[in-house]
């Protein structure tokens, strides 16, 4: 197992943390030890229903309960009956429908394995939490889905789950999902699939205005960091490598030997592929601008992990990651960033969207 000293981990990052409570750590971590009951509080979890440590536990345990034991009806005991989801296909606005897709899914793949790979956090049990949930599930395509009719394929697809939960009721999430992997392992055409989604009953949609590239008629400046928080760091990396196209600049935050395990179930290992694989992403949208919506974090068994909810937001291009699809299209790229940290460098990044949903908003477009 590889341990990082912490205190010298936090001496050579280049954001200061502050200090917080030490939760419950899943990296490196077998699912039966995470699912036993600990035995003391790590942090304050007034009202939450005895039994949780701290935050992380809850999110592993209650997901373990409702997804591996097929408890479905956990959902009703910890999602507020007008929980709101936010997914690349639209806005969920009840606990029933969590619940249905939840056993629609179940009944197309009912013999999935989860592998939690990362919680980030932040927050208290009395403003309320928030949970940046990086898993990996492999499953059998063994019952009809919303894919289509059973394959017979298995599968395997990295997610990440964002959450609010106060109370012991989770009442916001965000929910991105490697479809493009899960589509391509079953067999299926991620163009068909997505058209065939499109012509379907349309759900309900986000409406977001975004700024231009441009600031009047002339490039935006690039952004300044406000403080030394790791807020800031990653506002300022995310700007000048996905707003400023300063793909250059990728040395100043990754390590030359660094990963990158992106959806699509594509990896990229080294900075030279690294910045193939991020044109690949913008060629989709060459004039799209990158939101930088939420940043949280962990200190975990083998480096801080900073996790990154973002929005990359343009018009649809063919002939890069979205394929031949109809051009100039409104699309809206919906992802989320692990980033694990050795000192000063990210290491290992897990940047996880939903191709087959933007396909799916450029054909509905």
């Amino acid at each position: 197992m590889t341990q990082i000293n912490t205190s010298t981990q936090r001496a050579c990052l280049p954001f200061e943390l502050p200090q917080r409570p030490q939760v419950t750590r899943i990296r490196q971590v077998d699912a039966l030890t995470l699912r036993e009951a600990k035995p003391a509080s790590l942090q304050p979890m007034a009202g939450f229903d005895e039994g949780y440590a701290d935050i992380v536990d809850f999110i592993v345990r209650i997901t373990e309960e409702i997804w591996v034991d097929r408890a479905v009806g956990r959902i009703y005991e910890t999602y507020d009956h007008a929980c709101v989801i936010y997914s690349p296909y639209g806005v969920v606005r009840s606990v029933q429908e969590v619940i249905a897709s939840t056993v629609t899914t179940l009944n197309g793949f009912p013999d999935g394995e989860l592998h939690h790979v990362n919680v980030a956090w932040d927050g208290d049990a009395e403003q309320g939490f928030y949970t940046s949930h990086l898993g990996y599930s492999r499953s059998t395509n063994l019952g009809a889905s919303n894919w289509g009719p059973a394959t017979g394929k298995r599968i395997g697809v990295h997610f990440v789950a964002d959450c609010i939960t106060r109370d012991n009721f989770v009442h916001t999430e965000w929910l991105v999902r490697d479809n493009g992997a899960a589509v391509r392992q079953l067999g299926l055409d991620p163009h068909v699939v997505a058209r065939r989604i499109a012509e379907g009953q349309p759900s309900s949609q986000r409406v977001h205005s975004s700024p231009t590239p441009l600031l009047g008629q002339a490039p935006r400046p690039s952004l300044k960091a406000a403080d030394n928080s790791v807020d800031s760091w990653v506002r300022v990396m995310f700007d000048q490598l996905w707003n400023q196209r300063r793909l250059d600049r990728i040395g100043n935050y990754f390590s030359t030997d660094s990963i990158c395990h992106a959806g699509g179930g594509r990896i990229a290992a080294g900075l030279r592929n690294q910045q193939a694989l991020m044109l690949l992403v913008m060629g989709a949208m060459p004039d799209a601008v990158m939101q930088v919506d939420k940043v949280t974090w962990s200190d975990e068994t083998d480096g801080v992990i900073v996790a990154v909810r973002w929005r990359l937001e343009g018009s649809s291009q063919p002939g890069a990651l979205l394929g031949d699809c109809p051009a100039n299209k409104p699309v809206q790229l919906n992802g989320m960033s692990h980033l694990r940290l050795n000192g000063e460098h990210v290491v290992e990044h897990w940047m996880i969207f939903d191709e087959i949903g933007a396909l799916v908003q450029v054909y509905r477009a």
